[in-house]
């Protein structure tokens, strides 16, 4: 009786340590399983290397494709406007390249960077010596030598840069499917040392429990990592439970959000977290918190924006994902977001080059022939009137040979945004060449039309240009076209206004032609 007494207690104890053993590992796996899922949801979102890279390899190759536009076009304006352009995407290109060479790189990226920089020294060169042969209007030679000498370094160093895409691109891979084996070579052991503490009782008590140590040591070592990789990446990572209570900000996101000092413990997330559309300035937090919660991943709309504590503003991008337990209940959610003002900034500039003449900021030949294009469509006889007005400035030549092409510029600037005020909101004024401008009239009868011909030709007649100095005055000639009902196509239209402008100049200076259909 004393022996079964004496039983009873070590039994309980026994008991109660298995079941301490066993909630302790349920917790571990809990655990581990939560920061896997985290790991997973960040690094997949972890390719901005990639982007840089990418971008970086687009914009070599544009450039590329630029110099050899430049080389090609006998005019001396449009090349002097594209090699403008090329030397705009080489300051693009160093905003990205300083961006790329700000965030961590190993050995073998360095190497990779190391051989493209000694590769882009070699290409430069070249670049530099066909540039200087255009310049000199020795135009064959220039493009003999892209071909010959700058073509292959090309291919070379644009091989380099594939292999640098495609190394980033390996590596995010290899990243994500090691952070998943990772969590689910945990889980595992975890069970492993669940069932062992059900077989092996009292004999292996103290194994279990040294393995438990163990174990505990690695949980902890996994949650280190975890931290360190949160802390050490680019992007802005925030965290949150079911209550809608912020748990984790990376230095990242404590910068980017604007609470520099930490965030206070049981914050709710609509008081840290300020998401809202550009264009409509609607609130996406709660929408966005709220589908995560019902176990739905979201991503953020291209027009989502930021607002910090301090009221500074940034456009985002990002994706929410959820994170579950091991019953498969939503627990709360991770946010990935980084600043993209810079690269969209980036992106509106490129689209407003692609559509504007970079000297005098009106819309340049081919956008110009768009918006004609465009109004020629669908037209009937009782669609409002259409006239183009084709302008060849006269003298313009005396400018540029007298006073330079400074001085030229500053006339081109100055006389656009004369007939820009001459015109009404809705009609259409473009640079069509060197000094060639077209103006697209919406809604003018024939003799209005006619009138604000003679008002453009009035106030580029009696403009007085100043320019050290010294005065110039220089003149047009303009072609009138009426478009008529029949008419579908820009060529139709531009044939008719540069033939009655060409019938201008032979008339003299100052001259309006209207086209005689």
């Amino acid at each position: 009786m004393k022996q079964s007494s004496a039983l009873v207690p070590v039994v309980a104890g026994f008991g109660i340590m298995l079941l301490l053993l066993l909630a302790v590992t349920a917790i571990g796996v809990t655990h581990i399983r939560i920061l896997s899922n985290q790991l997973a949801a960040i690094v997949s979102e972890r390719n901005q290397k990639s982007e840089f890279a990418a971008t970086m390899r687009a914009l070599h190759e544009a450039r590329y494709q630029s110099l050899m536009l430049a080389s090609s076009q006998r005019d001396a304006f449009l090349r002097d406007e594209e090699i403008m352009r090329f030397s705009h995407m080489a300051m693009d290109f160093i905003q990205v390249r300083d961006q790329f060479l700000a965030l961590p790189l190993d050995s073998g990226e360095r190497q990779l960077w190391e051989r493209i920089r000694q590769d882009l020294k070699i290409v430069e060169g070249a670049t530099n010596q066909a540039l200087y042969l255009m310049q000199s209007e020795r135009l064959d030679e220039a493009r003999h030598l892209i071909q010959q000498d700058l073509a292959p370094r090309q291919a070379n160093m644009m091989g380099e840069w594939g292999r640098m895409v495609a190394m980033q691109r390996g590596k995010n891979q290899l990243a994500l499917s090691q952070a998943r084996t990772a969590g689910s070579q945990a889980g595992k052991l975890a069970m492993a040392l669940s069932a062992a503490a059900f077989l092996v009782g009292i004999v292996i008590a103290v194994f279990v429990i040294r393995r438990y140590r163990g174990l505990e040591k690695d949980l902890f070592e996994e949650k280190e990592r975890a931290q360190i990789t949160l802390q050490a990446i680019g992007d802005a990572v925030v965290r949150f439970n079911h209550a809608r209570v912020v748990s984790y900000l990376n230095p990242v996101a404590e910068h980017l959000l604007g609470f520099a000092g930490g965030v206070d413990a049981e914050r709710p997330i609509a008081q840290t977290l300020c998401l809202f559309d550009r264009q409509s300035r609607a609130d996406l937090t709660d929408a966005l918190v709220a589908n995560v919660l019902q176990g739905a991943s979201a991503t953020l709309p291209a027009t989502a924006c930021l607002r910090t504590a301090q009221g500074t503003e940034y456009e985002v991008e990002g994706k929410c994902s959820p994170i579950h337990s091991p019953a498969g209940d939503i627990m709360g959610g991770v946010l990935v977001i980084r600043d993209v003002s810079a690269a969209r900034a980036m992106y509106r500039k490129l689209l407003w080059q692609a559509d504007h003449d970079s000297l005098t900021g009106l819309i340049n030949r081919r956008a110009f022939e768009e918006r004609v294009t465009r109004s020629l469509a669908g037209r009937t006889p009782e669609s409002p009137p259409l006239s183009l007005l084709f302008i060849e400035l006269n003298r313009f030549a005396q400018v540029n040979d007298k006073a330079g092409h400074a001085a030229g510029d500053a006339l081109l600037k100055q006389l656009a945004q004369l007939m820009q005020s001459r015109i009404r909101e809705h009609d259409c004024l473009g640079r069509l060449g060197g000094a060639e401008f077209g103006i697209l009239l919406i809604d003018y009868h024939r003799d209005a039309a006619e009138d604000m011909a003679h008002a453009v030709l009035a106030g580029i007649s009696d403009y007085h240009f100043t320019w050290r100095d010294q005065s110039y005055q220089v003149g047009a000639s303009i072609g009138l076209a009426h478009i008529p009902p029949h008419w579908h196509t820009w060529d139709e239209c531009l044939a008719a206004a540069y033939a009655a402008c060409h019938k201008a100049k032979r008339s003299g200076h100052n001259e309006i032609v209207v086209h005689q259909q």
